[in-house]
C-alpha cells in the first residue's frame, strides 16, 4: 500500500534544521537525478542532485536551505536537511529517483512544523476582533 512509504516528521518552528528521510537499497545502476518535491508548490522542485546539486529550478522559498550528504548517490541515504524549518514549510516532500526511463516515487514525507501557540493564537484573536469590528 501508498502508507508503507509515508513518513510523519514534526519540528519546532524555533530548530535550526529537519532531516526529511529518503533511503534507497538497490544498487544504483545508472547515474539517476535525486529529486525532492512539493507537488502545492510552483516550481516544485525542493532540491534535485545528479552528479552534483542542481538547484536552478529549486523553488525561491528553499534558497540557500536544503543539503544533502555528500556522497548520497553512493550510500543511497537521498535525506534531505532544510534549515530554519518555517510554519510554511509544513506539507508533503517526494523523494523520488529519475532515471532514463522513470521516475520512481521513494517516499513521502509529511513535515509539520510547530508553531510557538501563543504567537498564532494573539495572531488569530486580533483576527477575529478585526473582522468583528469590520
Amino acid at each position: 500500500s501508498q502508507d508503507s512509504f509515508t513518513v510523519k516528521v514534526e519540528v519546532d518552528q524555533l530548530a535550526q534544521s529537519v532531516v526529511l528521510p529518503c533511503q534507497y537499497s538497490k544498487e544504483l545502476e545508472e547515474l539517476v537525478t535525486v529529486k525532492w518535491s512539493r507537488f502545492d508548490l510552483n516550481p516544485n522542485i525542493v532540491h534535485q542532485r545528479r552528479e552534483g546539486d542542481d538547484l536552478q529550478a529549486q523553488n525561491q522559498v528553499f534558497s540557500g536551505r536544503t543539503s544533502m550528504t555528500p556522497d548520497a548517490l553512493d550510500s543511497g541515504d537521498f535525506s534531505l536537511t532544510l534549515k530554519e524549518p518555517q510554519l510554511s514549510d509544513s506539507g508533503d516532500y517526494t523523494c523520488s529517483i529519475i532515471d532514463d526511463k522513470e521516475e520512481t516515487i521513494l517516499s513521502v514525507v509529511q513535515l509539520h512544523v510547530k508553531g510557538q501557540q501563543f504567537c498564532s493564537n494573539k495572531a488569530y484573536l486580533k483576527m477575529v476582533s478585526w473582522l468583528i469590528a469590520s
